[in-house]
């Protein structure tokens, strides 16, 4: 696997899920910065859902279909997760600098 950013959407294996956590091979978002990536074995990562919830924020944040992201997809902002680099397949796509504040401003609302 390549450097990991901020912001891109790579594809991950949530399994095997506990609970009420998100499972599957699902598209997530990196939330964790470069150099954390490089250093640490772990990524912080929030899982999307093609499942979506209209005006959820600052739970769910829609995120559109782009390059290799197939569906529309929400963010599932309260399903945070850090989880191994070894879960990470592929990357797929980028969400952009205002998509990427909005989730950080949410997730912050969520943590307060």
């Amino acid at each position: 696997m390549t450097a990991l950013h901020r912001g891109e959407i790579c594809l991950v294996n949530f399994n095997p899920a506990k609970g009420g956590e998100m499972g599957k091979l699902r598209p997530a978002i990196v939330m964790s910065d470069q150099i954390d990536n490089a250093m640490l074995d772990t990524v912080i990562v929030i899982p999307l859902s093609t499942v979506i919830e209209r005006d959820a924020l600052p739970y769910r944040f829609i995120i559109h279909a782009r390059e290799k992201l197939e569906h529309d997809s929400d963010a599932c902002i309260y399903e945070i997760r850090a989880l191994s680099k070894t879960r990470i397949k592929e990357k797929l796509a980028k969400v952009t600098q205002e998509e990427l504040e909005m989730i950080q401003n949410a997730l912050c609302q969520i943590i307060g």
